[in-house]
């Protein structure tokens, strides 16, 4: 410690850092006002650049246009409806899968490889005889999975 001796001018630099309140120096004091000084900034220039109705300002009205008859946009778009509504339902009663890793032993691959195979419902599986649990068994290299964990009483489960 004799070599700090040689340097006065540091050890009164230092005496002199720690008398100052530690309040007004602390760099903290800065950053907080930067960062309010963005957050002002930032408010006040989304509500310079917020899109404003004049229109609606100015108590303008639009013009009505010429509608047809309310019977035939009834009639007509009753129709389309029920058009609309009769494809939507064969599409989704034709594809609906259920989500076969809700069962046991079944991740997402193991659902990928059923599904590749025709596999999509809980129903399918609850349906399952004994020699289609060896059959897929055989195909996914399964190991006896699927009867280990039940997946036929699973399904009947899940599938009501």
């Amino acid at each position: 410690m004799a070599w700090s001796y040689d340097f006065p001018r540091v050890e009164a630099g230092a005496e002199r850092a720690f008398r100052l309140p530690m309040g007004v120096a602390s760099p903290l004091w800065a950053m907080f006002s930067a960062a309010a000084g963005v957050g002002v900034a930032y408010w006040w220039m989304t509500r310079w650049t917020r899109a404003v109705n004049f229109e609606a300002l100015a108590g303008a009205a639009p013009t009505p246009l010429a509608t047809p008859e309310p019977a035939e946009i009834v009639a007509e778009s009753t129709a389309v409806v029920e058009q609309v509504v009769d494809e939507i339902t064969e599409t989704v009663v034709e594809t609906v899968a259920d989500d076969l890793t809700l069962m046991t032993g079944i991740g997402p691959k193991l659902s990928l490889a059923l599904a590749e195979r025709g596999v999509t419902r809980f129903a399918q599986i609850a349906a399952w005889t004994a020699d289609d649990l060896a059959t897929f068994d055989a195909d996914l290299a399964l190991k006896g999975r699927a009867v280990r964990e039940a997946w036929v009483a699973q399904a009947k489960r899940l599938a009501s």
